[in-house]
């Protein structure tokens, strides 16, 4: 997962109002979250150092899909886990999880995706959580809990501005 970029989520040129994300909000209902696949695996070498085990932790939309037919939008999640011995991979637990919302009929595509990203990560997330305390504990190991994730869409963007000597 760490060499798939990110798949954004299309925004027209002019994104989507407020009042268009906030209708599908309104509206929405979480039809399912089910999890796709999942991946777990231990690196019996580095189990005797597991004090000296860097985590990190990552998740992407992999894919989104609305279909006005059906009033749905659905998109699937990757999350990931990786404890790391120096330059060796100690462990690493990946899963995908499939994430549906009924959306009003009328909802505008570009602003049904924006909520699907924004709100599908977090729904599925604790399922995450549990399915990595769940794969540990069954290798028996102990890692600290998973940490929170956080949206960014509060967050405004900045500005990107160049400086332009002239060196006449």
């Amino acid at each position: 997962m760490a060499n798939r970029p990110r798949v954004p989520v299309k925004k027209t040129d002019d994104g989507f109002t407020g009042a268009a994300y906030n209708h599908v909000a309104m509206g929405a209902n979480l039809r399912l979250i089910s999890l796709a696949s999942a991946n777990f695996k231990v690196n019996g070498e580095c189990l005797v150092d597991k004090k000296r085990w860097k985590l990190s932790y990552d998740w992407v939309l992999a894919a989104c899909h609305f279909d006005r037919d059906l009033s749905t939008i659905s998109a699937i999640f990757e999350y990931e886990v990786v404890a790391k011995l120096g330059r060796k991979t100690a462990l690493r637990c990946s899963a995908e999880y499939v994430v549906a919302y009924d959306v009003p009929a009328d909802s505008d595509e570009v602003a049904a995706k924006g909520f699907c990203n924004n709100v599908g990560a977090f729904a599925a997330y604790p399922y995450f959580r549990g399915l990595v305390a769940q794969m540990t504990a069954g290798a028996n190991l102990t890692l600290p809990p998973l940490p929170t994730i956080a949206s960014t869409a509060h967050i405004p963007k900045k500005a990107v501005s160049a400086v332009v000597e002239n060196e006449s």
